[in-house]
């Protein structure tokens, strides 16, 4: 197996003050060859494998990047052990993986053999906090708590709340206050039959988040660019601003930004025909025409894209992989954040790939090629 190329670069730093690492991804170690419509979410198995949710195909794929071997766990459909569109996979206790399925509007545990075990509805009932939740996982730590952010709020809100669910004690604890994107809201339909759609303003300075393993939640702040973190026990620590220079929205952004909302942009509908509810999840746009939307080609684009992208995915380590904002069609580059706030190492992937996920073998990729193919890399960081 060919290992990966790494290019270390030692940035000095004023005295005083720790310069963070400065790495370039060159070579995967590995690459599956199986050809993905998309990539929704990626785990690591125990044994090396990989789970793989293609939502546009409609499959779980466990592979195996060294032997290029793959099968399937559960299969499509509205049944047990069934899935539609599935999206995001999360580690699960004892082995086992959730997987966000969509089109069903649940949550499925497959265990660690890939058997179905059981489904939880998205749409939940909320113990003394009233009314119900989308629970549409973030984060799920060792324990099985799942970390989720509630939708709404309203078209003027500017700020959404960090749930915490504990299934095994029926228990939701709010964890921590973050800034909500301004946004786009549409609504068609009479009383019995609403349907309201809501999406932000393009590259819009937001807060994002994810859960470590261990409970802890890490909370990327904008528009000042820092990372605060929140103990199990609510301890709070706030971290140093980060350094980030502008990236100007040119043609190219505005382009860029339209395609990625229409591929991954997520679409809920809930309809109440006389008294039953139904609701309906998908991933990016069912017409794949965002130019043609007058609400969002009447909004104005800001000069500059935020610090962030919005993209933060844990590791097995603890840290944080947080994605910094980059011209188009340029290589992206990840801040490596610990609980002391700082940027311990700067990662920087080869042109057209995308940070899915963190194992304990090494950093999980996708490269999409020009005609839209998508493929699974895997690159060590030892």
């Amino acid at each position: 197996m060919n290992r990966c190329c790494l290019v270390l670069l030692v940035v000095l730093a004023p005295a005083g003050r720790t310069a963070a690492q400065e790495v370039k991804l060159v070579k995967p170690a590995a690459r599956l060859a199986h050809q993905f419509s998309t990539i929704g979410g990626v785990r690591e198995l125990a044994d090396g494998r990989v789970l793989v949710a293609d939502g546009i195909d409609n499959v779980v794929l466990r592979a195996d990047l060294a032997t290029q071997k793959i099968d399937t766990i559960g299969r499509s459909g509205p049944g047990p052990g069934e899935y539609r569109a599935p999206d995001a996979l999360f580690p699960w206790p004892n082995g086992a993986t959730m997987v966000v399925d969509l089109g069903n509007a649940r949550l499925s545990i497959f265990d660690g053999t890939g058997k179905y075990r059981e489904s939880i509805p998205i749409a939940q009932g909320q113990p003394g906090r009233g009314g119900f939740a989308l629970v549409l996982p973030r984060s799920v730590d060792a324990d099985g708590r799942i970390y989720y952010q509630p939708f709404g709020g309203g078209p003027m809100a500017d700020s959404g709340v960090v749930v915490r669910w504990d299934r095994t004690a029926a228990k939701f604890d709010t964890v921590a206050s973050v800034k909500l994107p301004p946004m786009i809201t549409t609504e068609s339909g009479g009383p019995n039959n609403r349907n309201t759609r809501q999406r932000p303003v393009p590259y819009p300075p937001q807060d994002v988040w994810t859960a470590a393993p261990d409970g802890r939640v890490a909370l990327v702040r904008a528009p000042a660019y820092r990372v605060d973190w929140v103990s199990p026990a609510g301890a709070r620590t706030v971290g140093k601003p980060i350094a980030g220079g502008p990236v100007p929205i040119r043609d190219a952004e505005k382009k860029e930004y339209l395609a990625d909302q229409a591929a991954n942009g997520l679409s809920v509908s809930m309809e109440n025909n006389n008294g039953r509810v139904s609701m309906r999840m998908s991933r990016g746009r069912s017409d794949n025409a965002e130019n043609d939307d007058p609400a969002l080609s009447a909004t104005e684009w800001p000069a500059t894209k935020p610090t962030v992208s919005g993209l933060v995915v844990p590791g097995p380590d603890g840290r944080v992989w947080v994605e910094r904002s980059v011209p188009a069609g340029a290589a992206r580059v990840y801040d490596v954040i610990g609980a002391d706030g700082a940027v311990a190492t700067r990662v920087t992937l080869p042109v057209g790939r995308r940070v899915v996920a963190l194992g304990a073998r090494g950093l999980y990729v996708r490269q999409i090629d020009a005609d839209g193919i998508n493929y699974l890399e895997r690159y060590d960081l030892k």
